[in-house]
């Protein structure tokens, strides 16, 4: 029994050293709100007017989470990370009005 037990114990330890952990770079991931001044869906860039003041730009990929309708004049709120000197969003929201 004791055999059998350290058999499984070395196999739960082998299989978890070689489960990797996924990307922390959502971890560092700011979030900021405003309103859109302009989308070009070609570039897939949005200027957004910050509520905090000024102006921020932002692009998205493939996997950037787009929840609304992104179109000038409504209100959202980017999670983003900066990324070759560019903001790259990874989830934007457009609340129901």
């Amino acid at each position: 029994m004791r055999k059998t037990a350290s058999i499984v114990l070395v196999a739960a330890l082998a299989v978890l050293s070689a489960v990797r952990l996924p990307a922390e770079a959502t971890d560092k991931a700011l979030m900021t709100t405003g309103t859109i001044r302009t989308v070009q869906a070609s570039a897939r860039t949005l200027v957004v007017a910050l509520t905090d003041g000024g102006e921020g730009k932002f692009v998205w990929n493939d996997e950037t989470k787009i929840t609304g309708v992104l179109s000038p004049g409504a209100r959202v709120t980017i999670r983003y990370v900066t990324s070759g000197g560019g903001n790259l969003a990874l989830q934007i929201t457009v609340p129901r009005s």
